[in-house]
């Protein structure tokens, strides 16, 4: 059992390898997770690999780096992403769940271990990072990679240029209108995607919960009012919908209907990441988040160039984990049909998000209404009354433009 000796040039860093040493057990957990991780048997050895990562005080270095890393996409891969599969994997091995805060629906809003509040306080700090000029130096890297640049011609450049990571992380388009037509601009009836994502599947609240399947062998009944954090709002017999962005997708989201904005505000919870590794070309996921492997969708797409790199970890994107991950909330009342909650939810380092809204505003649909910062994220839509979806939309593979149709209004 080693004791990490690195000596940490981030002051959190070295609280962590304070933390580590300060008792056996967890000098233990740690060296344990490190062996688990770097082992060829868990999948993702190249991947730890190609990060220098064998030992304990390996990855301190990486997580040290980590902070001050500027964000750039290469021929090998996408480094954006792929760097916090490897931060997380360490996180998610066996030997360190009991350290981290469980994610239950009954752990939504109460007090994080202090593992899980250190990868909390990470998050912010590399987000702090993210929003200096240092951060926006590889930038254009991103312009000339074939998945990151479909629609770069698209896009609205500042005069000035990019003055971080964070301001081209949230770019918008030159003209919506065109980039992401309105559907049923003048129909209350029809409900819009709120993000460029893919449908991940749409369930019926019941009694105020959700049951979802894939999650435990039996299920487990999610409560709404836990989601959403409020007792003012009655979702008691509606509808639950999620969906999934990748890293290179537009990441502002915008109003699925018009209405009142009758509630704003950010949850400060978990930044959790379910890592999953390659077993016989299907997902297996690896942490606490239990589900059947066959149900698990992945969120990465293969962001390579002629297909080389690294590609065993992978971030998989089922409903579940939102009930306890950093999230805003946006509550729309309609004219016609009940209260409609959009939640944009964090995923990782992606806990940043940022309302461009405020109680008492009125929206048309299809205005932005927030955007995230770093990463990819999910958006997770609540209403209050039955919808009934788009004929055709299959979970974890129809792809919705931001504004396109979604449902219709019972």
């Amino acid at each position: 059992m080693s004791v990490p000796q690195y000596v940490a040039k981030e002051a959190l860093v070295r609280d962590l390898r304070d933390f580590i040493s300060r008792d056996a057990d967890r000098t233990k957990r740690f060296n344990d997770a490190i062996a688990t991780a770097v082992a060829g048997s868990a999948g993702a050895h190249d991947e730890m690999a190609n990060e220098g990562i064998k030992t304990l005080d390996d990855y301190l270095r990486f997580c040290d780096d980590l902070l001050q890393w500027v964000p750039k996409v290469s021929s090998k891969g996408d480094e954006l992403l792929q760097k916090i599969l490897v931060f997380y994997w360490v996180f998610d091995q066996p030997a360190l769940r009991g350290l981290q805060t469980e994610i239950q629906p009954q752990n939504s809003n109460t007090d994080l271990s202090w593992l899980s509040y250190w990868l909390v306080t990470f998050a912010r700090q590399q987000g702090l990072f993210l929003s200096t000029p240092q951060s926006a130096a590889s930038v254009y890297s991103f312009y000339r990679n074939e998945k990151y640049n479909q629609e770069a011609d698209l896009w609205m450049e500042p005069k000035s240029g990019w003055v971080s990571f964070n301001h081209w992380f949230a770019r918008e388009w030159k003209d919506i209108d065109s980039a992401r037509p309105l559907a049923g601009p003048n129909d209350d009836k029809v409900v819009v995607s709120v993000a460029d994502s893919k449908f991940n599947g749409d369930w019926d609240i019941v009694d105020g919960n959700v049951t979802i399947s894939g999650i435990d062998a039996k299920g487990v009944e999610w409560p709404i009012e836990k989601l959403l954090q409020t007792t003012t709002i009655d979702y008691h017999n509606g509808t639950f919908m999620h969906a999934f962005l990748g890293p290179t997708d537009y990441h502002r989201q915008h109003a699925p209907v018009s209405g009142e904005i009758i509630e704003v505000k950010n949850i400060q919870d978990q930044v959790y990441l379910q890592v999953a590794t390659k077993n016989g070309g299907h997902l297996s996921g690896d942490r606490r988040l239990v589900r059947n492997p066959h149900m698990i969708t992945r969120r990465r797409e293969r962001l390579l160039s002629g297909g080389h790199g690294y590609y065993n970890l992978d971030a998989p994107d089922n409903a579940g984990y939102q009930w306890c991950q950093t999230r805003g909330l946006i509550v729309i009342q309609t004219k016609d049909y009940g209260k409609v909650a959009v939640l944009p939810i964090g995923m990782a380092q992606v806990s940043s998000v940022v309302m461009t809204v405020k109680k008492g505003d009125h929206v048309k649909k299809g205005d932005n209404i927030s955007y995230f910062q770093f990463g990819g994220s999910d958006v997770v839509v609540v209403f209050e009354k039955k919808v009934t979806f788009k004929s055709g939309l299959k979970p974890g593979e129809t792809k919705l433009n931001v504004r396109s149709e979604l449902a219709r209004f019972q």
